[in-house]
């Protein structure tokens, strides 16, 4: 302990055991004994006589103080006559437990393990923090107890404790050294390197660490932060470069905050973690025109790929400027160059994209299917860059036409690689893995032109899946929200994609199990 826990030059004692001792005795002063755990200042109480401890004398010379015989001289006839006499208390689970410590070092609570001096401390400091938060008058017998009741129950219980310091009553965290007040000053400063404060120090740095929006390199209770966990609306928009007005839409699309989230933008914090390739990537995005530029398409065959969600913006907010992702775009262009075949300058006989699908007379998407899917081979003209590149023969799109022609169904039946697309489900594979474990009801059909098996749907079908199962996209058409809110929502309330034996088949989830976030995009819609 350190030295002034027990030595002060006020003296305190129980004036009822000194009495005691002195009455009917013919010298009072050879019977009376001042007792050691007096000394120290986290006792109030004699637990003997439900008594506080009251101050006997004040001496700032220490030979003088601790003349034990001059001074209890001085004071006999006061103490005699009961003028150091208190009204009787009743004893606190602190008093208890610390009597019991320092009588024979029993103790049955997580203190057990700590340093008596640092239990003691951190339960007056905690305590007092507490009883402030609560609005009530200073007591440092009361603030012992009400910090003994939260050191005691261990890391819980003072986490609990600490949140309450924090609590800023509307749902978020105050993230200022202010709300723990002493408490952090004792950790920081008083005991930084008493290594017998570290557990408490340790419990305060973690919860610390979850609320405040701590910068990488930044030193808190003597601790280098290494990663950071939390952001706050302003640091994210300091970091980025973002206005907070547009981060804050941006975030709250994403599910970082509620749309009646109200709260300043230092209290506005967010998992900094969960949220960091979405702060990485929304400096990077780029408007309509650099994004056409940079796929090599004009304004109107980027705007019919959006249409047919073959790309899709990462942002339905209307303001802003900038909702496109460069990488969505290059993959595309990426996946459609590495089957396509190169071709002469100048040839002949071939047409975009967009000219093919206005010959077919059917979507852009499902054009693109049909080149993914092996029904069309896409041509790479050398001299045209990127998207605008890839083109189409002629003959062999009027030759699909007609066989599409050939297989519109009378029962109406569709591909399934065409419908999984306009689902958001891409990888046609999976899609066709369901289908042949028997997840998802579909018919085999044969083209009896290219001898190929494929795998079709009708309209009943088509309405099974849809009862049965969802994905982002068919929610997104359902409740008019963004897919990245609808996977912030699957995130918030743990909902796993669907993957019968383990097997990661993408976005599919189960419809039933979506349930307790239907009432949640509604509301927020």
């Amino acid at each position: 302990m350190v030295s002034r826990a027990l030595r002060s030059p006020i003296v305190r004692g129980c004036p009822l055991c000194l009495r005691g001792m002195a009455a009917g005795q013919r010298v009072p002063l050879k019977q009376m004994v001042m007792q050691g755990n007096w000394l120290f200042r986290g006792v109030d109480v004699c637990l003997q006589h439900n008594h506080s401890l009251v101050p006997l004398w004040e001496n700032s010379s220490p030979f003088n103080r601790d003349n034990i015989g001059a001074r209890l001289q001085e004071i006999l006839p006061k103490l005699m006559d009961g003028g150091f006499d208190q009204p009787l208390i009743q004893p606190s689970l602190y008093d208890f437990w610390l009597d019991r410590r320092l009588s024979d070092h029993q103790d049955g609570t997580w203190l057990a393990d700590q340093s008596l001096f640092a239990a003691v401390t951190i339960c007056r400091v905690l305590g007092a923090e507490l009883r402030r938060a609560e609005g009530l008058e200073e007591s440092k017998r009361a603030a012992k107890a009400a910090g003994f009741e939260a050191a005691s129950g261990g890391p819980i219980a003072i986490t609990k404790a600490l949140e309450k310091l924090t609590d800023a009553g509307d749902g978020g965290q105050l993230v200022t050294r202010k709300a723990l007040g002493y408490l952090y000053d004792v950790l920081n400063t008083h005991y930084r390197d008493d290594q017998s404060f570290d557990d408490f120090r340790g419990i305060v740095l973690e919860h610390v660490l979850r609320i405040w929006p701590l910068a990488v390199g930044d030193v808190v209770l003597g601790q280098e932060v290494k990663t950071r966990r939390v952001h706050s609306l302003g640091t994210a928009a300091k970091e980025t470069g973002i206005g907070s007005r547009l981060l804050n839409d941006l975030l709250t699309e994403a599910g970082a905050f509620t749309k009646e989230d109200n709260r300043p933008n230092n209290r506005k914090t967010f998992d900094a973690v969960r949220f960091a390739d979405l702060l990485q990537e929304i400096p990077t995005r780029v408007g309509p025109r650099a994004m056409s530029r940079a796929m090599g398409a004009t304004l109107y065959e980027l705007a019919a790929l959006e249409a047919d969600s073959v790309l899709t913006p990462r942002t339905k907010i209307k303001n802003i400027l900038s909702p496109w992702r460069l990488t969505d775009g290059m993959k595309l262009v990426k996946d459609l160059e590495q089957s396509a075949r190169i071709l002469k300058a100048d040839a002949a006989g071939w047409e975009p994209i967009q000219k093919a699908q206005k010959r077919l007379g059917i979507t852009v998407s499902r054009v693109i299917s049909a080149i993914q899917e092996g029904h069309l081979q896409a041509g790479k003209r050398p001299e045209v860059k990127d998207y605008g590149g890839i083109v189409l023969n002629v003959a062999e799109v009027e030759r699909y036409g007609a066989i599409l022609e050939e297989e519109l169904p009378e029962g109406g039946l569709v591909s399934a690689a065409v419908f999984a697309r306009s689902i958001g489900m891409r990888d046609r594979k999976t899609f066709q893995m369901l289908i042949e474990a028997g997840h998802i009801e579909a018919t085999q059909t044969r083209n009896l032109k290219t001898g190929r098996d494929q795998w079709k749907m009708s309209s009943d079908q088509i309405a099974a899946f849809r009862k049965k199962y969802v994905t982002p996209t068919i929610l997104a058409e359902e409740t008019g929200r963004h897919r990245n809110t609808i996977r912030a929502a699957f995130w918030n309330r743990d909902i796993a994609p669907f993957q019968p034996d383990g097997i990661d088949l993408g976005p599919i989830y189960l419809r039933k199990e979506i349930e307790p976030i239907m009432g949640d995009l509604a509301e927020n819609s």
